[in-house]
């Protein structure tokens, strides 16, 4: 009586057992990858930034800008200063620059030059280099030293006949003439420098 029994165990109740083990673990592997899905490859490069790190760059401070230079406020007292101790030099560049259509300003030395250039802007000086109190080359120096006038056209002219060497004294001037200078090659020079009159009431015209 014991052996059909068994024989039922053995052969009938165990592959059942069996096949819902696997039913099972079939079910348990269904179930895994439903709630954990594959990741699908994509395209897009990638990155090297983490969601947290995308986060952290919006959030980083730009970078400060550097303030601008503050504008030049002096009003623009003339086109031209023209500096020389010689009341017949200085009548002579008068004369020469006025019927162009230039606004000049005239100082006997140095000394009343810089005190033209505190009070207003020019776009070209023209000095001479031998005067009394403060000369030429001081004036030109003190020019190129302060910030206001630093950018601002300097020809030069001189009596001295060694013209290489008063030159060697003005470093980074635009130019320098022997007097008697020629005025066709001096007022050409001051047009090269200086934007012509006539051009800049047509830009007002038109602006």
């Amino acid at each position: 009586m014991l052996a059909p029994i068994q024989n039922l165990l053995l052969y009938g109740l165990v592959p059942l057992l069996i096949a819902l083990a696997a039913i099972g673990a079939a079910l348990l592997y269904l179930s895994t990858r439903r709630r954990h899905p594959p990741q699908q490859p994509t395209d897009e490069p990638a990155s090297g930034f983490g969601e947290a790190d995308a986060d952290l760059v919006t959030t980083l401070p730009a970078a400060p800008v550097a303030p601008s230079p503050p504008a030049d406020a002096r009003p623009l007292a003339a086109d031209l200063l023209l500096v020389d101790d010689s009341a017949v030099a200085r009548a002579k560049l008068r004369r020469l620059f006025e019927p162009g259509g230039y606004r000049v300003q005239l100082a006997r030395d140095g000394v009343e030059a810089l005190e033209l250039l505190d009070k207003g802007r020019y776009r070209l000086m023209i000095t001479d280099l031998e005067m009394p109190k403060l000369d030429g080359v001081a004036l030109i120096g003190e020019c190129q030293r302060r910030s206001t006038t630093a950018a601002m056209p300097i020809l030069a002219i001189t009596g001295h006949d060694d013209l290489q060497n008063r030159l060697d004294e003005c470093h980074e001037i635009c130019g320098i003439y022997r007097k008697p200078w020629i005025d066709e090659d001096l007022v050409n020079h001051v047009a090269s420098l200086v934007s012509r009159p006539g051009l800049r009431a047509a830009d007002a015209l038109t602006s």
